[in-house]
């Protein structure tokens, strides 16, 4: 008897070493899946692969392709490619411009996205001139295109200080566009507004405020 009930309990205690294994395998399994599951690719620039692919649906496919998960290649009339972020200003310019159904006028901005000034100056980096080419060769695409550089900032400061600082930067950008090779025709000139139309209040936090300090070009006439 004494031998039958330690087979006995042996028998039981393997059988729940056993279950108790397999509780942690499958336990283990469901959280690797469910991690996977949530995960989402960041590329460079910061964008999640699934906020852009919901982005290039809309842009029609003869304007845009995809070359990686944070840059694309925007198509000009006559076969010229621009290398551009994906979303940026290159990309909503041209697909604004190949719309029939649009049209210039004073309310129609789009804001520069790779474009910088030295610290507390109105001089652009040197990075920054690989966009002012873009909209250089997008104005030499579409000849009827007249644009206008707007400069803003936030509400944080002196607000005649902001004005100036906003209008050096519009000039800043203004010159670069003419020294390499803009067609002057097409450019309106550059204004500088400060915080006129800040949104987020001077003691908002940055992330709130940096939306305020951009420089942005109008189209006039497309």
């Amino acid at each position: 008897m004494g031998t039958q009930h330690f087979d006995e309990d042996s028998i039981k205690k393997f059988t729940l070493s056993g279950f108790l294994a397999f509780a942690a395998v499958f336990s283990f399994l469901m959280l690797m899946m469910q991690c996977h599951g949530d995960f989402v690719p960041i590329t460079e620039n910061g964008h999640g692969a699934a906020t852009t692919e919901s982005h290039e649906a809309a842009m029609p496919a003869e304007a845009v392709h995809e070359d990686n998960a944070g840059s694309t290649k925007v198509m000009l009339p006559g076969g010229v490619e621009l290398n551009a972020l994906k979303g940026g200003i290159e990309e909503q310019l041209v697909h604004f411009l190949n719309d029939a159904g649009t049209s210039g006028g004073k309310d129609v901005w789009f804001d520069f996205d790779n474009l910088n000034f030295k610290t507390g100056s109105a001089e652009l980096t040197g990075e920054s001139h690989a966009q002012v080419q873009n909209i250089i060769d997008i104005l030499k695409a579409y000849p009827a295109l007249k644009i206008k550089i707007g400069g803003y900032t936030d509400k944080t400061g002196d607000s005649i200080a902001n004005l100036k600082l906003s209008q050096q930067r519009a000039d800043a950008v203004l010159a670069a566009l003419k020294e390499m090779g803009g067609n002057t025709a097409q450019i309106a000139g550059a204004e500088g507004y400060g915080s006129q139309y800040a949104k987020a209040a001077a003691d908002a936090p940055d992330e709130d405020r940096k939306k305020d300090r951009r420089i942005s070009l109008g189209v006039r006439e497309k």
